[in-house]
């Protein structure tokens, strides 16, 4: 009886299928102000090789919406899974009076499940996650307990501010009225080191960390560009030497009562022409913004490189993020800081160690919420209660499968539904809906369905 007990234990043990010896790492790489400006969304002349790789081989959501078009907001409700909707959470200095205590973000929340916690770059708002004078102030973390390592990589800018908006080999851009001397979009030498070559060197350090750890890692890198300055090295620009650029889709102003900006942030720099008055010159602008996407397809080549080349790529989820969309001259902005679908679409890819169907995108509506829960569903840990997204790990097993089909955002009094159609902008504070387009028949939202003064 004995040996009939042993052997169906030897038999079922053979038969039974491998269980994976640890929770599978993730590997969380954020883009800032990146725009679906690349191949998968039919701008054929960007060159992002490894981007578009990664897209081939995990699941590309094409109509990913954040929640806010601004850096701070949009981070927040990534890393909590929480609409940002309520008093001073569309600033971009909310994230450290948020209650970590009883709603913890992504990293909080995983570290407190057992995995070694990393980050490198700019992955909440601050860079290095310190707020404080020059972002700096080690006794005040932007988010409280999250991090086991997050190191502040400055290099030649030395603080985290003077990085987030550097210029090549140290420069960064100055404060004030002085900030008109230097440019909104500039391409320097090929041998200079720029803001994410800091990053990278730390994403390196950290990567090397992570790796020794006995247990299962989650490490993010944040890398910069394309948020201005528009600096990166030459060879990137030249990239785009030949290139002719589509035209600009809703190159006019809105009509009176639409929403519209002067972009303010944009226009803090120097200028050498209007890009809004000057096609010629919003070409090189825009062309500048190719640039600085293919310098950080090349950070992300060199990233999961390194994920390869060690074997960890075996049991890492792999997710790219932007954090928002950017106006490239459509309704004549040039920025983010509107409620227009081109500021609150962003790319948004999430890789198994094994991914059915890779390379099958899905077009269902879905959120920046939705990453949290759907991390929690891919590691097998609990959620906590104060999610609001809803876990996409269906549509990632089979892409057929549908989403809630509403993406929420807030800006200013302006809340923005976007659903598979339509996308409907009201006012807060009265519920009047004050814009309303058909994205089937108008895409580029040139044409206000609301009757003015009704």
């Amino acid at each position: 009886m004995k040996i009939l007990v042993i052997l169906t234990f030897l038999i079922s043990a053979a038969t039974a299928p491998a269980q994976p010896t640890t929770k599978p790492n993730v590997l969380f790489i954020c883009i800032d102000d990146l725009r679906p400006e690349l191949p998968s969304f039919g701008k054929d002349y960007i060159q992002a090789p490894n981007i578009e790789k990664l897209f081939s081989e995990g699941r590309l959501f094409k109509r990913h919406y954040v929640h806010a078009p601004t850096c701070g907001a949009s981070r927040f409700a990534m890393l909590t899974s929480l609409y940002p909707d309520g008093k001073g959470q569309l600033g971009n200095g909310y994230i450290p009076r948020h209650d970590h205590a009883n709603q913890p973000t992504i990293p909080a929340h995983f570290r407190k499940n057992g995995y070694h916690t990393a980050a490198v770059g700019k992955v909440s708002h601050y860079p290095g996650n310190l707020t404080g004078q020059n972002w700096g102030d080690k006794n005040k973390p932007e988010i409280p307990n999250a991090w086991d390592s997050c190191p502040q990589t400055n290099g030649e800018w030395k603080t985290a501010e003077g990085l987030m908006h550097g210029y090549a080999n140290g420069v960064t851009r100055a404060k004030g009225a002085a900030r008109k001397k230097r440019p909104a979009a500039v391409i320097e030498a090929k041998d200079a080191r720029y803001p994410d070559d800091a990053i990278m060197d730390g994403f390196k350090e950290q990567f090397k960390l992570v790796s020794d750890q006995d247990k299962p890692w989650f490490l993010a890198v944040g890398l910069l560009r394309p948020h201005l300055p528009f600096a990166c090295n030459t060879k990137y620009l030249d990239l785009y030497k030949d290139t002719t650029l589509p035209v600009i889709p809703a190159n006019t102003k809105p009509k009176n009562g639409d929403f519209w900006h002067s972009s303010g942030e944009y226009f803090q720099y120097k200028q050498a022409a209007d890009p809004r008055e000057d096609s010629a010159h919003a070409d090189l602008v825009r062309k500048h913004y190719a640039a600085c996407v293919s310098s950080s397809d090349a950070h992300v080549g060199t990233i999961l490189d390194l994920l390869k080349q060690t074997g960890a790529d075996k049991n890492t989820i792999v997710i790219l993020w932007g954090d928002h969309g950017w106006h490239l001259g459509e309704h004549k902005i040039w920025g983010k800081h509107s409620p227009y679908a081109v500021a609150l679409h962003s790319p948004l890819c999430i890789k198994l160690p094994t991914t059915a169907k890779a390379g099958v995108s899905s077009d269902e509506i879905v959120e920046s919420l939705d990453l949290y829960p759907t991390l929690c569903d891919l590691v097998d840990i609990d959620k906590p209660a104060h999610l609001e997204g809803k876990s996409l790990i269906e549509i990632i097993n089979d892409p057929t499968k549908k989403s809630d089909g509403e993406a929420i955002s807030f800006w200013k009094d302006l809340k923005s539904i976007i659903t598979a159609d339509e996308h409907k902008i009201t006012n807060r504070k009265t519920g009047k809906l004050q814009q309303h387009y058909n994205l089937k028949s108008d895409p580029h939202e040139t044409n206000n369905l609301v009757t003015p003064n009704k």
